[in-house]
């Protein structure tokens, strides 16, 4: 071999070799690129085969449905209030004296009238006996005066004076007969003897509270009802009343009276409703619960309110549609309990999904396990 071709050689292997550290960098870094690339890729189909997995899983979601009927909606308030005896009235004495009966029995009912207390009345009687005789002598004395006047044996004045005599005794006579009818306390309405405030032997001054009677074959219902719904219950004739005491008993009240001043500082205006209480079951003091209609909604779309979902400033439900879920954007009206009125996004006939929608996606497959018309239905199975 010749020197020349010996030289080249030399180089190009001389060459080679500088050069060859970078050439592996050159390689290490293709290698990393396909590898990055399959990896990707990898991580992709992955992804996707994940993400069929779990539309999968979650294709057999059963749902419950609601089927959406335009129906009745009422704007309510529902306010707390208290019950009160139709009349509560405290009974007291007009004359003074001893108790030496009590005729009537607490608790029981007693007609116009019918005594309460008895109190001692032998010193009204013997004043009234005084009086009596004095008067009846006045009108014999008055009879002959009379006829010795019309003789004209005696004057005219004496004819005045047993007139006057006579007026005044009867006025006395009249007073102490209303007094000794008063050592009788009777009542003055009839009701339920509720409380009678005297013992036998008690001594009563006039104007002593003596007995409690109230009236509840009527009770009333009184609630506060608030500035901004005053309004709504001016034309108002009656309302749904729930007493909670007597096993949430539900009752109509007729409007009484409306106040036109507020009775407190929160501005509270009293409504007063009047209910039938024939079995005297409703007494006085309970409480109770007044719901008033401020306004109705013949043709409304009324959902339960935790088919709503939030996301930000959008509200949305999901439809169940052949099986298939479909997203609804829905604009939301007036809130009762646990109702909400939709303004716009249903239809007559949607199948709003009621139960399981927590879970779901739009696109997704559901299995409609129960369709109800009323969402009460699931409450109550």
């Amino acid at each position: 071999m010749s020197h020349p071709e010996s030289d080249t050689k030399i180089k190009i292997l001389r060459f080679v070799w500088g050069y060859f550290p970078w050439l592996m960098v050159i390689l290490f870094l293709i290698l990393s690129g396909s590898t990055g690339i399959m990896l990707a890729s990898k991580k992709e189909r992955l992804d996707n085969e994940k993400k069929n997995a779990q539309k999968e899983e979650t294709a057999a979601v059963k749902v419950v449905t609601l089927l959406m009927e335009p129906r009745e909606f009422k704007d309510r308030i529902n306010l707390p209030a208290e019950i009160e005896s139709f009349e509560d009235l405290w009974v007291k004495s007009e004359a003074s004296g001893r108790v030496v009966s009590i005729p009537a029995e607490e608790g029981k009912y007693i007609e116009k009238g019918e005594v309460l207390v008895k109190l001692d009345d032998r010193d009204y009687q013997l004043r009234l006996d005084s009086i009596e005789a004095s008067y009846e002598l006045a009108v014999l004395d008055q009879k002959r005066i009379s006829e010795l006047a019309e003789k004209k044996i005696a004057a005219g004045t004496d004819l005045d004076k047993i007139n006057a005599q006579l007026k005044s005794l009867k006025s006395q006579y009249d007073e102490a007969k209303l007094t000794l009818e008063r050592t009788s306390i009777k009542a003055p309405i009839s009701g339920r003897l509720n409380e009678i405030e005297a013992t036998v032997g008690d001594w009563l001054g006039v104007d002593k509270p003596v007995a409690q009677i109230l009236q509840i074959g009527n009770v009333k219902v009184t609630v506060g009802i608030p500035e901004s719904d005053v309004a709504a219950v001016f034309d108002l004739s009656e309302a749904d009343i729930k007493i909670e005491a007597l096993d949430n008993m539900l009752v109509k009240g007729k409007k009484i009276f409306l106040s036109r001043n507020p009775g407190s500082m929160a501005r509270l205006y009293n409504l007063e409703l009047g209910v039938p209480n024939p079995d005297g079951r409703i007494l006085p003091g309970m409480f109770a619960r007044v719901e008033i209609v401020k306004k109705r909604f013949e043709n409304a779309f009324v959902i339960p309110l935790y088919a709503v979902i939030a996301q930000g400033n959008d509200k949305f439900v999901y439809i169940e549609k052949n099986g298939v879920v479909e997203k609804r954007a829905i604009e939301l009206g007036l809130l009762s309990d646990w109702e909400i009125q939709v303004t716009k996004g249903l239809e007559p006939g949607d199948h709003l999904i009621i139960v399981g929608h927590r879970v779901l996606d739009s696109g997704q497959k559901v299995d409609v396990i129960r369709q109800v018309t009323d969402p009460r239905e699931i409450l109550n199975s």
